[in-house]
């Protein structure tokens, strides 16, 4: 039998094609970014690529021991998707939520086709996962954030639309539906020109749009359905299609209405801000950081003249540099309100109380460019304190509505609304607050954003709401403001607090209430004071009684003094004077009758004798003069005491006219006092001046006055043999003397004469001197 060798290089090429082909879908599977796993019927896994063990956080070696039924976070889905595949034959994008060995969870798509054997029996299943974790988050975010931009378009408060280049509405928030005034429907079936007033806006938006590509803040007038006209600014985007061609526009029309009353009714108000400053009684000026005054009212001029140009330092204090307590760098460089109290004299000597307010005055950009700063006088308040409750009232009234008038104006003078210590709002005429000061928050203890949600009636208690209530509807609509009312308050935290408070009402063009200005001021301090004001009234009026009491008591002792002091001046002129006439008439007796018998040492000795009463006469004759300055009747007038310094050097130069002294009187000093004791001062002052300066070959005698704080003080001044501070003390008291008499002659009693005639003035008197250097003399009066 003869027989034919088979031929197999058929077969050795169908085995390389077979190797060669599960080289390359080996590669492709362990190559793949997606997970791939072969499982038994069972669940058991047969094979899986390296991506598989990543994604499940895996090793090799687990691999014979895993069952797929682990990899599921819901063994179910597992049955689930068996049932599945073996009735249809595979699964695709099968969504299932899977967890790695450490038990995280993660979101898988699923694809697996059934592995069969030759014989078409099911072995098991292949499959391919893919993570799509992060995918689901995206996805998430995704409808999240289209969503919340939806609300936002949904709850924004400007309208906004979608519209097609012929105008044909395609999308509307409910904002825009109300500002239009119609329904969704009816939106839907409208072109949006038959919104313009001016059709000639809708062809100016279209053409400066789609040259541009956008257009921001267009101003236009739009009309609603029931012919309210709104002025509103509209901003919006070109709307394109894929290829670039325009498909309409989509934007946001932001109502501008009520903005544009309120830039009338400021220009209105600035002008009325402008007349009023001109004419105002309170002092206000402009500074700038040089301290220049730069712009002043009618009241400035009034007392200090025409001052701009001027440091305020040289037109207030006389000074040559700023004031050492200088505040308003501070106000430059922090941006704060300052409020003082300072005392001034004017250019006629009239000494002025002041309440100062200085606030910054910034530029478009916020940069402080000057102060502003309000001078309230208030001289009166500090001297007129018994009558604290009236005057507070009527100066509260001026204040507010100066304040308010001041507060309604150009950010120039935006400082003096934001300085105010009194909290001031502005409200609509349902009492809904549309801003305030912070002086307003403060009071109620509220952010300023807190109380522009809030109405007036919600810081006042329940019991004065009605009261409120009738008083706007029966005095301040009629009339257009209110008195004064004291009321009550309430803060955050429920405090009630006495307060008083002034109701402006503010018409729009039309004559028509618009809003209402509202300030308040906290008077839990004014109530206090009060309360003790009445206290004290009460207190003074006993004490006064008992004062009353106490100097009847007095003026009877002093009655019994004066004549015991008339008794004892008696006794000096007259009994005191006769034995030293008979000393002196005995001594010169015995000189020309006993002259001979007198050796030269008894003579010497009469000599002094009659020196001695010489002087002890000088001494009585003082005592009395001393006596009369304290018990002499005064008479205040008004006195030239430059004219009378004048008069008593002339005396003395005439009384020495070899002398040359250089003398300084300072011109046109006047005070109130009593001229003859006055002219006495000037006699022992200037008369020590001239004794002391008399071995001075450039003797120099002034005359002139000084500033020590708030006080005026004269002063005397001589460069002559001075004296030494250590005895200071001595000086005004009598018979003191700091020289001898053959040095200086002179018996003490000419500077307590001094110090009882300025006592008697209701001032002080005191001096500075050096030995050799001369001294000083000062006196207030």
């Amino acid at each position: 039998m003869t027989g034919k060798n088979p031929d197999i290089t058929d077969f050795k090429q169908l085995e390389n094609m077979l190797i060669e082909n599960e080289k390359r879908y080996r590669s492709l599977f362990e190559e793949s970014r997606d997970a791939v796993f072969f499982t038994t019927r069972e669940g058991k896994v047969v094979d899986a690529n390296k991506a598989a063990i990543d994604l499940f956080g895996i090793t090799e070696e687990d691999l014979p021991n895993l069952n797929a039924i682990e990899l599921y976070e819901n063994p179910a889905d597992r049955l689930k998707f068996q049932q599945e595949i073996e009735e249809t034959g595979a699964v695709r994008d099968y969504e299932v939520r899977m967890r790695r060995k450490d038990g995280t969870g993660i979101d898988c798509l699923q694809t697996t086709t059934i592995w069969r054997a030759n014989d078409g029996s099911i072995l098991g299943y292949q499959g391919i996962i893919r993570d799509i974790t992060a995918h689901k988050k995206a996805d998430k975010a995704l409808q999240e954030s289209e969503k919340r931009y939806r609300n936002l378009y949904e709850e924004s408060k400007d309208p906004i639309y979608s519209i097609t280049r012929d105008g044909k509405f395609i999308d509307v928030n409910q904002a825009l539906l109300d500002f239009a005034g119609v329904s969704r429907d009816e939106i839907m079936k409208t072109n949006v020109l038959e919104f313009y007033v001016n059709p000639d806006d809708r062809v100016r938006f279209q053409q400066e749009i789609e040259r541009n590509g956008a257009v921001r803040d267009f101003e236009v007038q739009f009309r609603e359905k029931d012919g309210t006209v709104h002025d509103a600014l509209l901003t919006s985007t070109l709307w394109r299609a894929n290829d670039g061609s325009i498909m309409g526009y989509q934007g946001i029309i932001h109502d501008v209405t009520e903005q544009k009353k309120l830039e009338n009714a400021l220009k209105e108000s600035e002008e009325k801000l402008r007349a009023i400053l001109a004419g105002i009684k309170d002092l206000i000026t402009i500074q700038n950081k040089d301290l220049d005054i730069i712009w002043i009212n009618q009241s400035i001029r009034d007392l200090w003249g025409d001052v701009i140009g001027k440091k305020c330092y040289e037109v207030y204090k006389g000074l040559s540099k700023p004031c050492s307590d200088c505040y308003i760098e501070e106000i430059f460089n922090e941006g704060k309100t300052v409020v003082i109290e300072r005392s001034d004299v004017l250019p006629d000597g009239k000494k002025i109380d002041l309440l100062i307010t200085s606030s910054p005055i910034r530029d478009s950009v916020g940069n402080i460019v000057a102060i502003v700063e309000l001078e309230k006088d208030i001289t009166a308040r500090r001297n007129l304190e018994k009558q604290l409750k009236d005057y507070g009232e009527n100066l509260e009234t001026l204040v507010d509505e100066r304040t308010l008038e001041l507060r309604d104006s150009e950010e120039r003078y935006r400082g003096l609304y934001d300085s105010s210590i009194d909290g001031i709002a502005s409200a609509t005429m349902d009492g809904n607050i549309i801003e305030c000061n912070q002086a307003f928050a403060d009071m109620f203890g509220y952010s300023k954003n807190e109380i522009k949600i809030m109405n007036y009636l919600d810081f006042i208690p329940g019991k004065w709401r009605d009261i409120v209530a009738r008083i706007i509807s029966e005095q301040i609509l009629p009339r257009g403001f209110s008195d004064v009312l004291e009321i009550e308050g309430i803060k955050q935290e429920g405090i009630i607090f006495p307060a008083s408070a002034r109701i402006w009402v503010i018409k729009d063009e039309d004559g028509r209430p618009a809003r209402m200005w509202i300030l308040v001021r906290d008077i839990t301090e004014r109530k206090k004071l009060e309360g003790k004001l009445k206290s004290y009234t009460e207190k003074l009026k006993r004490l006064d009684e008992e004062r009353a009491e106490e100097l009847r008591r007095k003026t009877v002792e002093l009655e019994v003094l004066n004549k015991e002091l008339e008794a004892f001046s008696y006794a000096v002129s007259h009994d005191l004077r006769a034995p030293l006439r008979s000393i002196n008439g005995f001594s010169k007796a015995l000189l020309d009758d006993y002259i001979d018998v007198l050796d030269a040492e008894g003579r010497d000795y009469l000599q002094r004798v009659r020196k001695a009463t010489k002087r002890m006469a000088e001494i009585i004759d003082e005592l009395l003069a001393l006596s009369r300055v304290t018990r002499t009747e005064m008479h205040r007038e008004k006195v030239d005491l430059s004219n009378m310094v004048h008069e008593v050097l002339t005396e003395l130069q005439e009384s020495q006219p070899e002398r040359q002294v250089e003398f300084i009187v300072a011109p046109g000093l006047v005070a109130d006092g009593d001229a003859r004791l006055l002219s006495l001062v000037f006699d022992n002052l200037l008369g020590n001046a001239w004794k002391f300066t008399g071995n001075k070959s450039n003797a120099q005698i002034e005359f002139g006055v000084t500033w020590k704080g708030i006080d005026r003080v004269f002063f005397v001044r001589d460069n002559g043999a001075g004296f030494n501070m250590e005895y200071v003390n001595k000086l005004f008291g009598a018979f003191q003397r700091l020289h001898s008499p053959e040095e200086f002659p002179g018996v003490g009693v000419g500077l307590a004469t001094v110090k009882r005639i300025i006592n008697r003035h209701g001032g002080r008197v005191w001096a500075e001197g050096e030995v050799d250097k001369g001294a000083t003399f000062y006196f207030t009066l």
